[in-house]
């Protein structure tokens, strides 16, 4: 016994208890590397530091071998770690959630520029806290480890390879792509993923091409349910997020899959898989959330899933402006090693001379940020009867084939997708100078990368004539289905702005170790917005009497003439902006010794020998 009383016993464990959270304070603050965020400067010493630390265990061994010699017994761990990094993890992503519009307009007037790109940058947080708490159940029964464990063959050999070298090195990135191979390993389905914004028409799509009304047209879904389609028996089951599953009938999809059947996904659910019998055998269909105005919890879980299928379909309505999500969706299966095509939905809005029109809108757009090297089949569609050779067409064109080769086309797809995720791994070794590569002198690295800002620095300065081009057709496509004329122009021409942005920032990302980012207490170095002040002020675009053909696009022109000079000064102003932002983030590492040389093939040997096994296999 102590020779205490029990009230005694908890006042010296709580004491302990409290000196032992101030000590792990000093802990933090004498670590090697303070959070960029923190209120306290880094001016502890090395030398201090070191002695803090011995400082803080000694404390600790003594209060312990005071516990000890009263014979109280050690306080022992109630709650799991894991438990405590997942509520964490969760309320770091409630309070994300809540950086809203609407909050900040509660501060003052919200300039729209900057609003979108912080909502982009809170709903990029927001996906990587879903990566995180997705790291915590790898090791759960029928996890991740326990699918790779389970993988024969070169497959196996492959996903456990790079999980290896991801866990050694620190790679959370790719995780979602090992996830999402393992997943896919060994089947034999044809995975189709439709994809697009809210009120793309993607609904109307999937009912027409199943012959089931699966979700009413024009219900708003819910922002976290994706649904999976296949060949079989009319019915469906529901998953739920404990991956518990139970069947429904095809009626009550809507209970489960819109927003007024479950709003705010508040039963839970997972996924829907539904069977229908008009379906092409071995294809299966993902109709995601559509991203853009549902928040950004659709978002995320469409982006989510773009690893998950073979090809994905994007859906561009027609009279819509191309607009970021679009584009991010694109771009995002392209960085998962996804095939792509583009639908231009709601097709039977347009005549067939404008219908040409606006696909090479939409494909200029697409080449803005893909390059003119990865042109990608825009292709128009309808549900409107009358319309039906689209349908049709698509069918026979794209899904036919596929079905027709699901098994081969499903094994080709993987084995493109194994090779994609060893690229990209070996890419993010590359970034942290983990791959033993073969090395260059950052000054090599640094000048071609200045090229390239400059080039398009230059570029975006010249480009008033172009720039205007693309607006007018964007102004011609609203026109044409009675959409808004004036947010198709804004949204055109804030597109040259990000398509500059994104040329910027891959020179740095390829140029510099961990893609540039900033080594000061600010953190990272965040990149200017395009936001010209002219764009709030244009007047609204109404339609002309007459709107189609060679009139309308001089129309459309000559509405769009008075901008000439403002938008010569605005992309003049911001081509000056990136090339500045660019070059800065070059210096700031003009002190690195080396920088890993790109290009030249696989840098690690691992990596390169499992991709000569898939290449000889």
């Amino acid at each position: 016994m102590s020779g205490l009383n029990e009230h005694q016993i908890r006042r010296v464990l709580a004491t302990f208890t409290h000196v032992d959270g101030l000590l792990e304070e000093i802990d933090r603050l004498a670590g090697e590397a303070l959070s960029p965020f923190a209120k306290e400067r880094a001016d502890l010493a090395p030398d201090e530091a070191r002695l803090l630390r011995a400082f803080e265990a000694q404390a600790r061994a003594r209060m312990l071998t005071a516990l000890d010699r009263l014979h109280i017994p050690r306080p022992q761990p109630t709650a799991s770690a894991r438990w405590s990094v997942t509520t964490s993890l969760t309320f770091a992503d409630i309070t994300l959630s809540e950086l809203t519009e609407s909050a900040l307009r509660g501060y003052g007037a919200v300039d729209p520029a900057a609003c979108a790109e912080l909502l982009a940058l809170v709903a990029d947080l927001r996906k990587l806290m879903a990566r995180g708490k997705a790291l915590l159940h790898e090791h759960d029964p029928g996890g991740l480890s326990d699918k790779l464990a389970g993988l024969p063959g070169l497959t196996g050999e492959v996903l456990r390879g790079v999980d290896r070298l991801s866990a050694e090195h620190g790679l959370p990135e790719v995780r979602p792509l090992i996830a999402a191979a393992a997943d896919r390993a060994g089947a034999t389905t044809f995975d189709v993923g439709i994809f697009g914004r809210v009120s793309a028409g993607k609904s109307s799509l999937i009912n027409a091409l199943v012959g089931v009304a699966i979700l009413p047209v024009g219900a708003t879904p819910v922002t976290a349910v994706p649904i999976r389609i296949a060949r079989g028996e009319p019915g469906a089951s529901v998953t739920d997020i404990d991956s518990q599953s139970h069947r429904i009938t095809l009626a009550k999809i809507p209970e489960y899959a819109t927003e007024a059947g479950n709003p705010q996904n508040t039963k839970g659910v997972r996924a829907i898989d539904v069977r229908v019998p008009r379906m092409p055998e071995g294809l299966r269909l993902f109709d995601t959330p559509g991203v853009g105005s549902l928040g950004a919890s659709g978002s995320a879980q469409a982006f989510a899933w773009l690893p998950r299928c073979d090809l994905g379909l994007v859906l561009v309505a027609a009279g819509n402006a191309v607009g970021t999500e679009d584009l991010a969706l694109i771009v995002g299966l392209r960085h998962a090693g996804i095939g792509c095509r583009v639908l231009l939905s709601k097709a039977d809005l347009l005549r067939e001379d404008d219908l040409a029109r606006v696909i090479a809108y939409v494909d200029r757009e697409i080449a803005q940020v893909l390059g003119p090297d990865h042109a990608l089949d825009v292709r128009p569609v309808s549900t409107v009867p009358g319309h039906e050779g689209s349908l049709a067409s698509l069918r026979a064109d794209v899904l036919a084939p596929l079905a027709a080769d699901h098994s081969r086309m499903a094994a080709e797809a993987f084995t493109a997708r194994l090779r994609h995720l060893i690229a990209a791994t070996d890419a993010a070794l590359s970034a942290r100078g983990a791959t033993g590569a073969v090395r260059v002198d950052v000054h090599t690295a640094r000048a071609a990368a200045e090229q390239v800002i400059r080039r398009e620095a230059d570029h975006l300065a010249e480009s008033t004539t172009d720039v205007l081009a693309r607006a007018a057709d964007a102004l011609l496509a609203a026109w044409l289905t009675d959409a808004d004329g004036r947010a198709a122009v804004q949204a055109s021409v804030l597109g040259a702005g990000g398509a500059a942005l994104a040329a910027v920032r891959e020179a740095v990302e390829l140029a510099l170790p961990n893609g540039g980012g900033a080594t000061g207490p600010d953190g990272r170095r965040l990149p200017p917005m395009f936001d010209p002040a002219f764009l709030e002020q244009l007047p609204p675009l109404p339609a002309p009497v007459i709107a189609r053909g060679a009139i309308g696009r001089h129309l459309a022109a000559a509405r769009l003439e008075r901008l000439t000079a403002p938008l010569g000064q605005a992309l003049s102003r911001y081509a000056g902006r990136l090339y500045a932002w660019g070059t800065a983030l070059l210096d700031e590492h003009a002190e690195l010794p080396m920088s890993i040389e790109r290009g030249r093939g696989l840098h690690n040997a691992e990596l390169a020998r499992l991709d000569e096994a898939i290449s000889a296999s």
